[in-house]
């Protein structure tokens, strides 16, 4: 008997179901059809992915077939062991999450909320300056000197609980102002300070007041000697009340002076009665105009720790002594929201 050749074999016959079974697979057409349908159903919603008890993901259409009813070979097959992440949805593993017709379900996580920083280093949150700062452009816009502990800004708050740092600090930018000295001391502020007083003392002239220079930038040094003289003269209680120990005055900041009244006289210099000399009116009144602040006032010898001076006057920006005059606001401790400072730690 003859051989049949291989290619004379006689094939099984194919049934209509082996068939469609052959054309719906992959990677025949029909069979990629079926896989891009039954993935667009699966996020439009028409299928729902569900959990197993295998921890396997079974995906099936909605509404649900009857029991008696046989599937088509139309119809999508049956997903037993695709994952979510591997049908192109990731699924959090911290918490349970659900596709269906209705989208992913999890848990809400609470948005990232952060602190805004504060406007003013140093200064409380719902302070007076904070909020000046926060509301509108003032100087220093300088973010190193938008900081009450920063030496070398004009914000720096110094008393007999914040000491400058180091506590022989000089200003490096000390300049001699033109203007009126009343004593054989020199004249000496920082820059912007300077600035400022020639514009007072000019605007005071101006207007038929005559301010002079009683008192300036002090060093550390010069400042051992003047507290030494006080503590010598009348003993360290009295001495604290009118005089800062060394590393805790505002004179060696640069931005401080003691003023005088050339058309008063010298009687009231350094005393209670210089409040009633028209220059200390004047600068009472005008002084927040060019950045200053009369610092020691009556009545707020328990937060300064000394007795009123209205010959002392502070440098803090014209932003700050408005605000402070605006609001009438005497003392800068309460101005910046920190505590009193009556005494020396």
């Amino acid at each position: 008997m003859p051989v049949v050749g291989f290619h004379q074999a006689r094939r099984p016959r194919q049934t209509t179901g082996d068939r469609m079974r052959r054309e719906l697979s992959w990677p025949r057409p029909g069979g990629i059809i079926i896989s891009v349908v039954g993935a667009a159903l699966v996020f439009g919603g028409s299928l729902t992915i569900s959990p197993s008890a295998d921890s396997g993901t079974s995906v099936s259409s909605a509404p649900a077939p009857s029991p008696n009813m046989r599937p088509a070979a139309s119809q999508a097959p049956t997903l037993s062991s695709a994952t979510p992440t591997e049908l192109g949805t990731q699924v959090p593993t911290s918490a349970p999450a659900t596709l269906s017709a209705s989208g992913l379900s999890a848990s809400p996580l609470a948005p990232a909320t952060t602190a805004p920083a504060p406007a003013i280093a140093g200064a409380t949150a719902d302070s007076p300056i904070q909020k000046l700062f926060a509301a509108a452009t003032v100087t220093p816009t300088e973010k190193a000197l938008r900081d009450i502990t920063n030496p070398n800004s004009p914000l720096v708050l110094v008393n007999k609980q914040r000491p400058l740092v180091p506590a022989n600090y000089s200003p490096s930018d000390l300049v001699a102002p033109k203007i009126l000295s009343g004593s054989g001391e020199p004249v000496l502020l920082r820059a912007e300070a300077a600035t400022a007083a020639e514009r007072m003392f000019a605007a005071a002239a101006a207007q038929g007041f005559t301010i002079t220079v009683k008192s300036s930038y002090r060093s550390y040094e010069t400042q051992v000697s003047v507290y030494n003289g006080y503590v010598a003269g009348k003993g360290e209680a009295a001495a604290d009340s009118t005089s800062a120990r060394p590393g805790f005055s505002e004179h060696q900041s640069g931005l401080a002076l003691d003023i005088g009244d050339a058309d008063a006289g010298t009687a009231c210099d350094f005393n209670s009665c210089f409040e009633d000399a028209p220059a200390a009116q004047w600068v009472a009144t005008h002084g927040s105009e060019f950045g200053f602040l009369v610092r020691y006032q009556s009545g707020d010898e328990s937060i300064t720790g000394y007795l009123a001076e209205p010959w002392h006057l502070r440098y803090v920006g014209t932003g700050v002594a408005q605000d402070m005059q605006a609001l009438g606001i005497s003392s800068y401790e309460k101005y910046l929201g920190v505590p009193d400072a009556p005494g020396y730690k």
